[in-house]
């Protein structure tokens, strides 16, 4: 028995050792590590991300207020800066479909879709560095509660926003650390 703990051991304490190796091996290396240069990183590079506020059809919108606060806390933690290289445009849709029924044609649950369109633009020239889209999906249960429908259905929309906003500071996190390595 004890051989057998050994062995187990001594199997995950190797492969603690060589996954490492391993990884390097094939080109990995942390989004969040220092590049090449040794000055900057990528915390560096996404603080001069200006994040444009986000309207639904022109109007101020809730979910759009959630998504730009999470790309903020995500994107520039220490505040925007003064002048920012980038700016992020951001568009999106809320897609609602029932489905679920019942014998009485009542829906029971409900699905909601966020798509968001999301431009990253170089802000001295104009140029669109990167354009993109990010998606989520939630169902969330349908009550007899007209309030409670309400509140599953905000709290479904906050987790999409959260999610599609985490999409796009990851995406925008790849971008520049594939053209920053370049360079």
């Amino acid at each position: 028995m004890k051989r057998i703990f050994c062995l187990k051991y001594f199997k995950t304490l190797m492969m603690c050792l060589l996954l490492p190796l391993i990884l390097g091996s094939c080109g990995f290396k942390p989004m969040y590590g220092q590049f090449s240069d040794g000055k900057t990183d990528l915390r560096d590079v996404m603080a001069n991300i200006r994040v444009a506020d986000i309207t639904e059809e022109g109007r101020p919108s809730r979910i759009g207020q959630v998504i730009r606060n999470n790309l903020l806390d995500r994107l520039t933690p220490f505040g925007e800066t003064a002048s920012a290289d980038f700016m992020l445009n951001v568009t999106f849709l809320i897609e609602e479909h029932g489905y679920g029924i019942r014998q009485d044609e009542s829906v029971t649950l409900q699905n909601l879709k966020l798509v968001a369109a999301f431009q990253l633009e170089e802000v001295s020239t104009s140029k669109v560095v990167l354009d993109s889209a990010a998606r989520g999906l939630v169902t969330y249960d349908l009550a007899q509660s007209d309030y409670s429908n309400m509140i599953a259905r905000n709290a479904a929309l906050k987790r999409l926003a959260e999610e599609v906003s985490n999409q796009m500071a990851t995406r925008i996190g790849a971008y520049f650390s594939k053209t920053t390595a370049k360079e």
